[in-house]
């Protein structure tokens, strides 16, 4: 017998054993069932420490009780309070905030700000006293000098040590270029 046999096997007595303990727990009488727990209609249980006080009287009663049958009258409810629109509010969005104050006179304008440069500066040649600066941009490297205007909006003031110091020809606002550092 090989090990795919022996774990059938295996299966199918627990299978078997399994449907035996269904009908064997299906076929119990209610009565003995029943007997295994009592409802308790309109009794509290008692303390645990009054307990065994309570078994005395209750066994002097018990002829009494056994006779008369449990009341199992259902317990009247109340209805429900009736809801209040506030209760819920917590569902509903806040309100909007109110929107700002109007201001007060003529608008002040801030002031304009150049764009940013499109080229790095990466070098600088002083050839004959006159210095150019190498710049590098999305689509094309340029080598300039002081006067060049690069794109129709940026001329090149001056050809530093530090960098570039240019001006964005459409408002006149200068910008200074810096060399990166070496890393």
């Amino acid at each position: 017998m090989n090990a795919v046999q022996k774990r059938r096997y295996g299966l199918l007595a627990a299978l078997l054993l399994t449907l035996f303990a269904t009908w064997w727990v299906a076929g119990e009488d209610e009565e003995e069932a029943s007997a295994l727990a009592q409802p308790m209609a309109g009794q509290r249980r008692a303390a645990p420490a009054a307990v065994a006080a309570t078994a005395k009287a209750q066994a002097a009663t018990t002829k009494q009780t056994a006779t008369a049958a449990l009341d199992w009258t259902p317990v009247a409810r109340q209805p429900w309070a009736e809801t209040k629109d506030a209760q819920f509010a917590a569902w509903a969005p806040p309100p909007l905030p109110p929107p700002p104050p109007a201001a007060k006179g003529p608008a002040v304008a801030a002031p304009p700000i150049a764009p940013a440069f499109p080229y790095q500066l990466i070098g600088r040649l002083v050839d004959g006293g006159q210095a150019q600066g190498f710049l590098s941009g999305p689509n094309r490297s340029l080598a300039v000098k002081a006067g060049d205007v690069v794109d129709g909006q940026w001329r090149i003031d001056q050809v530093t040590e530090q960098g570039l110091k240019l001006t964005w020809l459409p408002s006149q606002l200068t910008q200074t270029i810096a060399f990166r550092p070496a890393s």
